[in-house]
């Protein structure tokens, strides 16, 4: 299924907490924080897929955005994780 590109971060976390399955919802929750990592080639891959190598536009221009989709895959991890926890 085709998705729009998120315009933020903030979009981006919505748009992948509405595409998680409940294993994936479950497995996220029990991690602890500091085995967030190991997530790397797992859910963070997914992520990065599901959002088909999304980097936010820059605040300044909305442009180019020299960050590396895994690199925002992991912090959409960490921010889902700390929603998840709440």
């Amino acid at each position: 299924m085709k998705r729009d590109k998120p315009n933020n971060i903030e979009e981006a976390v919505a748009i992948v907490l509405a595409a998680m399955s409940a294993e994936q919802i479950k497995h996220l929750k029990q991690i602890r924080e500091e085995n967030l990592i190991n997530e790397h080639f797992g859910f963070s891959l997914w992520v990065r897929n599901l959002l088909g190598h999304w980097v936010p536009p820059t605040s300044e221009d909305g442009g180019y955005n020299p960050a590396h989709p895994d690199d925002i895959s992991v912090k959409i991890t960490e921010m889902i994780w700390k929603k998840l926890q709440s």
